[in-house]
């Protein structure tokens, strides 16, 4: 079938969650047979380097506001149901799909959302300034209203976990009936351990004995990069060879630099900024455990899940998507709670050998059980065909 898909960014540009789930969600759904058209915007003169049929909607314009966006995608939404005649609309951040009203989508075509996430809630949860209550309560409520006009025009919702289904009932009151969980995944083939892990951590500067952990978030305070950090001095305490190894870059990390340099722990907790995709695979590969400290609307878990499949553990707190993967191998990888005592505790119990951890091999089969994209790509063509059947009546 011919799917119509808007994403938001492209991760070759733009590193995040989403754009990593729209990238290899796109190319599984054409290895799964279908034909796939895809609008992303990239910073203008960026170059998406694809055989997808994924196209920069930004051109040479430099597109930097919202209701610009929005029109924009619009615009190319409306072009594409006469030039790619789609069988199923399939936006993935729905913020930019505000404009694309039922009217600009003929009535035999089904939409069905992707909900990666509240994403009014988040930028409110992410705001550093220093706006009264009352106004950041209307914004919200402004972001929401926008959210839901796409929301409300949708047949059927696709979410990546329980956590995001009941978000998706209690926040913006979407029937539960309309809402598929369909779990992400991952890249398996270039998610996977290295043939020469110690060969691997010599070349990072890591001996075999060092332990070895590895944190990758954008560094925003939901992200509890302040707590693990507060955690690691007592870590550090107990094992004075231990290294921490943050990727990730945003608007905390001045704050976290001088936190580090604060606390003494320059010489044990790196913040290597925004790494490349190879670098990801490379620090997952060698590194002993995984963290993610993430306090609130951790939607799947999407790291938790690529740094398995490189057979690497992974330590998290008892949160949305983190905690629905970790359960299913065992509680004893949560934390208690997201507060750095927790944080700590854990991680130095398992650096004792006193918590069980799974052996790499066991996080890598869980993956392939679990967590591939044909899986992913099998049942969500079930949810379209089923749309599709459901408004053949108004095909004319």
């Amino acid at each position: 079938m011919n799917v119509l898909s808007t994403g938001m960014g492209w991760i070759d540009v733009q590193y995040g969650g989403l754009n990593r789930y729209f990238a290899d969600y796109s190319n599984a759904m054409k290895e799964h047979g279908h034909s796939e058209l895809g609008f992303v915007f990239a910073p203008k003169g960026s170059h998406i380097n694809t055989d997808l049929n994924i196209r920069n909607v930004t051109h040479e314009m430099d597109i930097k506001h919202y209701l610009s966006r929005m029109r924009s995608i619009r615009k190319h939404t409306h072009q594409a149901m006469g030039s790619f005649n789609p069988d199923v609309f399939n936006p993935h951040f729905a913020f930019y799909t505000t404009m694309v009203t039922r009217n600009l989508i003929p009535s035999h075509i089904p939409i069905v959302s992707h909900f990666h996430g509240p994403w009014a809630l988040e930028t409110e949860v992410q705001q550093t300034n220093s706006a009264t209550k009352a106004v950041k309560e209307a914004r919200l409520w402004i972001k929401k209203q926008v959210e839901q006009l796409t929301y409300r025009r949708t047949d059927s919702f696709i979410v990546l976990s329980e956590y995001f289904r009941d978000i998706l009932t209690e926040t913006y009151g979407v029937d539960q009936r309309k809402i598929n969980i369909i779990p992400g995944a991952v890249d398996h083939n270039r998610f996977r351990p290295h043939p020469n892990r110690e060969e691997l951590r010599t070349q990072l500067g890591i001996s075999s004995n060092q332990p070895l952990l590895f944190c990758i978030r954008r560094l925003v305070r939901r992200m509890g990069i302040d707590r693990l950090i507060h955690g690691m001095a007592d870590v550090v305490r107990r094992h004075p060879d231990v290294r921490l190894f943050i990727g990730g870059d945003g608007p905390m990390r001045a704050e976290y630099e001088a936190l580090i340099n604060q606390l003494g722990l320059s010489s044990n907790v790196k913040l290597l900024g925004r790494i490349s995709n190879e670098e990801l695979v490379q620090y997952y590969q060698a590194a002993d455990v995984s963290l993610v400290p993430t306090l609130t609307l951790e939607g799947f878990g999407l790291i938790t899940v690529e740094s398995l499949s490189c057979g690497t553990p992974v330590l998290g707190t008892p949160y949305g998507g983190t905690k629905e993967i970790l359960h299913q191998i065992s509680d004893d990888l949560m934390f208690k709670d997201g507060t750095s005592e927790s944080i700590s505790k854990k991680i130095i119990d398992v650096l004792n050998k006193d918590s069980f951890l799974p052996s790499r091999e066991a996080c890598r089969k869980h993956v392939l059980n679990q967590y591939t994209w044909g899986r992913v790509a099998e049942a969500v063509t079930d949810v379209f065909t089923e749309e599709i059947g459901k408004r053949k009546r108004f095909r004319r």
